[in-house]
Order: structure tokens, then sequence, then C-alpha cells
């Protein structure tokens, strides 16, 4: 059975528990299941092969997110950030292909933690809702996702600094990562990153993660809106420092 995931019957337990507990954390921020997966499995499963998963576990979230997060969301915000990704997309997936898998690992996992450190400390970057500042966020953001499945945490930077409400914040990133998402598989077919065995993964990952978004949905609460944001990415900076350490070890 696990040789079809060319998996061990313990990383397997372990993925399955992971996904699960990043869909507790993306359903109720609205963000972060890439980047958690990606911090949890990345030591297992290389991140080439892991970010045609991240994406495929993210359309499937996105689409049960999707109905209440687009009245909630700005969506001239979301399409412009995702014209600029069409751009930074595709170079970071080339970056991802033509690079060692140890060297993209150690980047990711350091992205993560840096991106995660600078949202944690609440740094407020010098930027406006513009049309430039945000295209060219988008295109930073998009080339995070190609490199290392993470541009969602370039976007809630960047609605952090514009100190967006949480309501919209959580929208605005449930629509732009179901867009997103969908360019970056279409990206990742023409890749050719989108394989039997990412398939066959993407498949056994998603009903554990799916429960684990309706779960967390459940918990977004006003009462809880100020506590949900340090929660997952306190968790994330200890998934992703963890990861790290053990791959330069």
């Amino acid at each position: 059975m696990t040789e079809l995931f060319d998996l061990t019957t313990a990383q397997l337990g372990f993925a399955l528990a992971a996904v699960f507990v990043a869909g507790v954390v993306r359903g109720f921020a609205g963000f972060a299941l890439s980047a958690l997966t990606m911090a949890a499995l990345a030591s297992i499963i290389p991140p080439v092969e892991l970010i045609p998963i991240c994406t495929m576990l993210e359309l499937a979230s996105a689409a049960l997110l999707m109905r209440g997060g687009f009245f909630e969301a700005n969506t001239r915000m979301a399409f412009t950030l995702q014209a600029g990704a069409l751009i930074g997309v595709p170079s970071g997936l080339y970056l991802t292909t033509t690079i060692d898998p140890e060297i993209s690992k150690i980047i990711a996992l350091g992205l993560i933690v840096c991106l995660a450190v600078l949202q944690l400390a609440r740094v407020r970057l010098p930027l406006t809702p513009s049309p430039v500042p945000t295209f060219l966020t988008g295109i930073f953001s998009g080339f995070v996702t190609g490199l290392a499945s993470i541009g969602g945490l370039v976007i809630a930077l960047y609605t952090l600094a514009l100190q967006m409400p949480p309501k919209k914040m959580r929208g605005t990133l449930i629509v732009i990562i179901f867009i997103g998402g969908t360019l970056t598989f279409l990206w990742q077919l023409l890749y050719g990153m989108i394989t039997p065995l990412a398939l066959t993964r993407a498949v056994a990952f998603a009903p554990p993660m799916l429960a684990g978004v309706m779960l967390g949905r459940a918990f977004f609460k006003p009462e809880y809106e100020r506590h949900y944001r340090p929660f997952c990415l306190t968790l994330l900076i200890g998934l992703a420092a963890f990861g790290l350490f053990n791959t330069l070890l």
C-alpha cells in the first residue's frame, strides 16, 4: 500500500497527521496550508515533489472556503496581485526545477522562517494599496510560490502592512489562493511537475486536510480573531525551524 506513495508506513502516517494540522490552521487563519505542509514534510519529500501536492491541496481547501471568503475579500486587490503572480510563478518554478533538491529545501524552509518571523513581529512595511506596489508584491509572491509554494505568506505580510481587518484579510487570501492555485497548477502541468505520484499523494492527503479545514473554520469566531494569527505563525516558525535544523545536520 505505502509503495503507491513512495513513503514508509511511518512517513505516510506522519504526512497524514501533518496535513490535517495544516488544514486546521488553513480553515482558521485563511492561509499557511502550503507553508506548514512544506515545513513539516520537506525533510521526507523533496520540495520539487511537494510543491505540486501543496498546489492541489490548496485548490481543494480554497474550493471549500471560497463561498464565504469571496464576499469578504478585496477582489480588486486579489486580481492585481494575481496579475503580478503571472510573471513571478514561472521564474520561481524554473529555479525549483533546475537547482539541487537539498538547496531548494533549505531555501524553502529559510523563507518560511524569515517571512513568518516578520509577520509575528508585526513589521509594518512601507506599502500602499495602490496598483503599482500591489502588482510588484504579486510578482514576488508568485516567485516564492513557484520556489517554495509559500506565496500566501508574502500576501499576508502585504495585507498586514495595510492593516486590513482580519475578516477581509482572510477572505482576500482565500480568493487569491484559489485564483493563484489554478494558474500555478497550469504552470506545473507545463513543467511536468503533476506526475502520477504527485496525484496519488494529493488524493491520499486531501481527506485529512479537508477534515482539518472544516474543524479550523468552525473556530473562526470574532472573539478569537486577535489570537488566530500569532498562533499559526508560532506553529509555522517552530515547524520550519525544526525542518531546517534537520536538513542542515
